[in-house]
């Protein structure tokens, strides 16, 4: 068994991966804080009534809605918290996303939770060192695309004013050099367009610092496609919005998406990322809570995947109301096909006040799973999570599961109960239904577990959390 694994490993590597991200419109916040930097350094931690979270990662690489974890990058990230004065930082040397023509170095990521003055608010920040994209690898060689001092910055507040949200991104120097013998007149229109502001130092090299990298955003901004770039991929701004109400302000920035299709593979990179929220009143507490559709390991861990566009509970909670979001299709092909169709989350909270109560919910659901090597098909597969917590005492959880039914081969295979493991035919491998993880901050449950033992490969669907914690 351990030899199988071990060849999977080596073959996993050689695959290449591709991923598809979203690219949105940006709006205006209604109100502004000052920058107050070493105000904000030099704030004491305290408990606050509003609620605040934080993503920032320098890489991530994602495949049809299905994110390959262990090639994210400089992860900071700041879980649900009342408190002001909490930073998360964290750093990466160098990062190659299973790619020798891409080379990310020097990446930081960081979150901070702040009180200046009246003002409260979170910011997260990212600052790659150099991007480089293209080269020579072997009897390849590419064009070559170096950007500089790559900065991106999201940022929520509260003033007396209300809610606000700040986003932006900046890079210091930005160069591309084309393959020698290039005709710049033969080019795509929309590569002209970049490379207009730059400085042509010779036939095939454009270079530009400041302002002219600063013009290339705008250019990258105002098309509408990917720019291509003949023999390597394509290059585009990836998104920067915020919005705010009179109960919270969400921003998120991400800088760039480029698409490597040169050689043997084909990547997609989300570089330079930061998201962060905040919202309020929670006078009882803050929810960790939310699900995802699909955790994937294989190869003992050596390779992961999943989120599927994980959703998040807000942490002051939803007044009650419930939020649904829909993902349509997500799939992972390596090392073992897993196909998803129809996932649904939603979540739900409130907290009282003069009751000193928070209580809420969350549930994930999946109308179809497919594992065509498997010839396993299983639907309606859900998990549910509620918590109810009074100021001072443990949470009070409740969990439930739900499988429509399940097949090998268009043959039915018996639905575990819960807390039960089937075997699956010609000893394949096996499922079990509701694992469950619960303690005094409240629960965490996994609808269905499946092991595939030939293909070393654990799949979990419909894992939902919820948990309130009271800082």
């Amino acid at each position: 068994m351990r030899t199988g694994w071990a060849r999977r490993l080596v073959g996993a590597a050689g695959v290449g991966l591709a991923a598809t991200l979203v690219l949105s419109a940006g709006s205006a916040a209604p109100a502004r804080a000052g920058d107050g930097a070493d105000a904000r350094a030099g704030a004491a931690d305290g408990l606050t009534k509003f609620g605040y979270r934080g993503d920032v990662y320098g890489v991530k690489l994602v495949t049809d809605s299905v994110e390959a974890l262990n090639l994210k990058d400089a992860h900071a990230q700041q879980l649900c918290t009342r408190t002001a004065g909490k930073v998360v930082q964290q750093r990466s040397a160098v990062s190659v996303p299973d790619n020798p023509l891409i080379r990310v170095s020097a990446s930081t990521s960081r979150t901070e939770t702040y009180v200046d003055g009246a003002t409260h608010g979170v910011r997260g920040t990212n600052t790659i060192g150099d991007i480089s994209i293209g080269g020579t690898v072997g009897s390849l060689t590419t064009p070559r695309l170096v950007i500089t001092g790559l900065q991106t910055t999201a940022h929520a507040f509260n003033t007396p004013q209300g809610y606000g949200h700040d986003e932006s991104f900046t890079f210091a120097s930005i160069s591309l050099e084309l393959l020698d013998n290039t005709v710049v007149q033969q080019l795509p229109p929309e590569l002209q367009q970049l490379l207009a502001p730059l400085d042509q130092v010779s036939d095939t090299v454009f270079t530009g610092t400041q302002e002219a990298a600063q013009q290339v955003f705008q250019v990258l901004s105002d098309v509408t496609k990917p720019i291509v770039i003949p023999g390597l991929g394509s290059i585009a701004l990836g998104y920067e919005n915020g919005r705010a109400n009179s109960h919270n302000a969400q921003s998120q920035a991400s800088a760039l998406r480029i698409e490597v299709t040169a050689g043997d593979r084909r990547q997609l990179v989300e570089l330079g990322t930061a998201r962060v929220r905040m919202g309020g009143p929670a006078p009882v507490g803050v929810f960790r809570s939310g699900g995802t559709a699909m955790d994937y390991q294989a190869l003992q861990g050596a390779l992961k995947f999943g989120n599927v566009q994980h959703k998040a509970l807000p942490c002051q909670g939803t007044r009650g109301r419930t939020q649904t979001y829909q993902v349509p299709h997500a799939s992972q092909l390596v090392p073992v096909p897993v196909v998803l169709d129809g996932v649904t989350y939603q979540v739900n909270g409130d907290q009282f006040r003069r009751k000193k109560v928070a209580k809420g919910w969350s549930r994930t659901a999946i109308r179809s799973v497919s594992i065509p090597t498997a010839q396993l098909v299983i639907t309606d597969v859900s998990s549910r999570a509620a918590m109810r917590q009074k100021t001072g005492k443990g949470v009070r959880s409740k969990v439930s599961t739900a499988i429509g039914s399940i097949t090998v081969g268009g043959q039915p295979v018996e639905v575990p109960v819960p807390g039960g493991v089937v075997e699956l035919p010609n000893g394949v491998g096996e499922i079990q239904r509701q694992l469950v993880d619960t303690g005094y901050r409240g629960s965490q449950v996994i609808g269905l577990r499946i092991k595939l033992y030939s293909d070393a490969v654990v799949i979990d669907l419909a894992r939902t959390a919820g948990r309130i914690y009271p800082h």
